[in-house]
């Protein structure tokens, strides 16, 4: 039984120089070749215009969140907002009726017990349980604040239980708990941290996941008192254990297949060998996640995320739902959820003309699909799919002949050779845009210019081979001209106005962003960058010397190294620091908006006003904002808002865009207070 955190994505690195404000793209369908982008123009060109929608309209929320199907199918639970805080519902699925069963309900997660009498709800602050059959409300777990606690997942051994670990990190002392609905605890585990485990048929830990000195992710299998390891994955590298055999003879993983892609493997105890189960069939896209039995645990099905949400079957019982569920939403993106037995398949569509995701559940005897919590999906007042602009998947051969996987999205009744076009680069460099809908590119495409999201060599998603590409070349080199190669094949092919093409991006995107600025001068009418560092030798040498926030416990250098980085490269950084963004403002000719935050920890904010400054001394057309009191990836609405105004001025400006609004009082005093330089728009 898998007990890992519960977003089931097998893990990757994390972006250590990681998007601000942009959401991932959304995207849908196989991507198109070069012949098919005439095609795609002349269908948007044919669409009705949208009507103007603003930044509010785009950004809202769902009302409902944390929607989960009960074992038996029988009910589905949901956090409901409202006003300040959310209610726990429960929607009966044969009546078609909803019920409250707590009024004020932690900001929590939820979770079924595996006998679906209980839905547990875990925040910060410990876990509670809460009856089905009257509502009533109990304390599982409080958390003790100097310990570190995890709500790990439901335990499918005990009818009523979930399991939690808690971590006194001083001490080192490690516990793994199995916590039930009557208060009842169980003490599974004491011993080193564990990442991961896998229960037998006893409830008793049998595999577990731990860390090497060197850092490597170690599963081991209990052999009498203590355990043997059975195999090792890379640090870093995808590796989650996701499923056991009956007789405990072989795990089921979670992992790169053949230094590639993640994929799902069986692996021997005995000798540590992988048997390949499930590998993409388009053999693009790292594997996902897994949906699994809530009650034995036996993996039914494997999904992947680009170009958009795709599942495929990998038990035979689950085969006849699978073919029907990607019938019906053969143009969306899927995240499903089976009933014990696959009896019942709560199916969530999601993609670029969804802003918020419509459920259906999907009944196996029948084979049919009916829409379900649709009251409560119109409390998010979300967007009509006619009003949003269509995202395409495509994919263009570099210079060097790899592929790479982009979307592009289109106002809506616009000739496609005619509009503006926006490049829109990912941070990380370990980051992707993906197939789910994207506030930032609808809002561009409303604002009548073309969207270009490319996922250039590093990024992620597409396998080991392709994230590690790069390597060093982060210059004015191979990532740099993956970017550059797809606006020209764009603009070759019949899509954008060549006079009119701009660049933005956040952390990374920004960095590439003012690369463009300074090795490409004169094709952009203007960049926007935010959290941009401007040397990224400077980055390497901060993140390498220092264990930045937010990564755990693997130190930023052994990232770094794992993704073929390394300030040793003196060859690679001298590279770098030539080509580098802060040493070329000479050759910056178009206008700039930089946005900083004060307490960044991932880019020295010194390095940004520096550069910032140079450009003023220089003459050059720069707007400098910096919020003292904000992040690398800042909280507060009024930033978004501030972003959003700054960039509609420079469409205005540069391309053609509408007339912005006046800006609101709080946010023209916000402003006022903190724009250090603002000469990057015309007066």
């Amino acid at each position: 039984m898998l007990f890992s955190p519960r977003n089931g994505r097998a893990a990757l690195a994390r972006p250590l120089v990681c998007s601000l404000l942009i959401a991932l793209a959304a995207g849908h369908g196989r991507a198109a070749p070069a012949q098919d982008l005439r095609t795609i123009a002349a269908h948007n060109a044919a669409l009705a215009p949208a009507p103007t929608l603003t930044l509010a309209d785009l950004v809202q929320r769902p009302a409902m969140r944390e929607v989960r199907l009960a074992p038996d199918g029988d009910a589905i639970a949901f956090l409901l907002a409202t006003g300040q805080g959310a209610s726990l519902n429960l929607y009966d699925t044969a009546r078609g009726t909803t019920r409250t069963l707590l009024k004020n309900a932690p900001p929590g997660t939820l979770s079924w017990s595996t006998d679906g009498s209980t839905v547990f709800i875990d925040d910060t602050s410990g876990i509670k349980a809460v009856a089905i059959a009257d509502g009533s409300v109990s304390s599982v777990a409080a958390f003790d604040t100097a310990r570190e606690h995890k709500v790990l997942n439901i335990d499918l051994r005990r009818p009523r239980h979930i399991l939690a670990s808690e971590y006194e990190r001083k001490a080192g002392i490690y516990k793994l708990f199995s916590y039930g609905a009557d208060g009842q605890r169980v003490q599974l585990y004491e011993g080193p941290p564990l990442r991961d485990a896998m229960l037998d048929a006893k409830g008793q830990p049998e595999y577990i996941k731990t860390l090497a000195a060197d850092y490597s992710q170690v599963i081991a299998r209990r052999v009498g008192g203590g355990w043997r390891e059975v195999m090792r994955c890379k640090p870093v590298r995808p590796c989650s254990m996701v499923g056991i055999s009956p007789d405990g003879q072989r795990i089921t993983m979670l992992m790169g297949y053949q230094g590639d892609r993640t994929a799902l493997l069986e692996v021997e105890a005995a000798s540590g060998k992988p048997r390949l189960r499930h590998e993409d069939p388009r053999a693009m896209a790292d594997l996902r996640s897994v949906a699994t039995d809530p009650r034995s645990g036996a993996i039914l099905s494997a999904a992947y995320d680009l170009p958009q949400r795709r599942n495929y079957a990998v038990a035979a019982s689950a085969s006849r739902a699978l073919a029907d569920i990607n019938a019906r939403f053969a143009q969306a993106s899927t995240s499903l959820t089976p009933a014990a037995g696959g009896q019942r398949w709560l199916v969530a569509e999601s993609g670029p003309g969804l802003q918020q995701p419509r459920y259906w559940l999907y009944d196996s005897a029948s084979r049919q699909s009916q829409e379900v919590l649709q009251a409560e999906r119109a409390l998010g007042k979300p967007l009509a799919p006619e009003a949003l602009a269509d995202k395409h998947a495509i994919s263009y051969r570099a210079s060097d002949g790899r592929r790479i996987h982009s979307y592009l999205t289109l106002p809506r009744g616009r000739d496609a050779a005619s509009v503006p076009l926006m490049v829109v680069v990912h941070g990380g460099p370990w980051s992707r845009f993906d197939g789910e809908y994207d506030w930032l590119a609808q809002w561009l495409a409303n604002r009548g210019v073309a969207a270009f999201q490319p996922n250039f060599r590093a990024s992620t998603g597409y396998g080991e081979k392709h994230m590690l590409a790069a390597g060093m070349d982060f210059g004015n080199g191979r990532v740099q001209r993956d970017i550059m190669e797809g606006v020209q094949w764009l603009l070759e092919n019949g899509v954008g106005d060549k006079a009119r093409l701009a660049i933005m991006g956040s952390s990374f995107g920004g960095y590439s962003t003012l690369l463009a600025l300074t090795h490409t001068p004169e094709l952009f009418q203007f960049g926007f960058a935010t959290v941009p560092p401007p040397d990224f030798s400077r980055v390497i040498e901060l993140a390498t010397s220092e264990n930045l926030a937010g990564t755990e416990d693997l130190p930023t250098a052994m990232r770094f190294n794992e993704m073929g980085i390394s300030p040793a490269n003196e060859a690679a950084m001298v590279a770098l620091r030539k080509d580098a963004p802060l040493a070329g403002t000479a050759r910056v000719q178009r206008p700039l908006v930089l946005l900083a935050g004060g307490k960044d920890d991932k880019v020295e904010i010194a390095s940004v006003t520096e550069y910032a400054a140079r450009l003023h001394a220089a003459g050059k057309a720069v707007t400098l904002l910096v919020d003292p009191a904000e992040g690398h990836n800042p909280r507060k609405p009024i930033v978004r808002q501030a972003y959003v105004h700054l960039l509609e001025r420079l469409l205005h400006d540069y391309l053609g865009g509408p007339a912005p609004e006046p800006c609101a009082p709080e946010l023209c005093r916000y402003l006022e207070q903190n724009l250090t330089l603002n000469n990057a728009y015309r007066k």
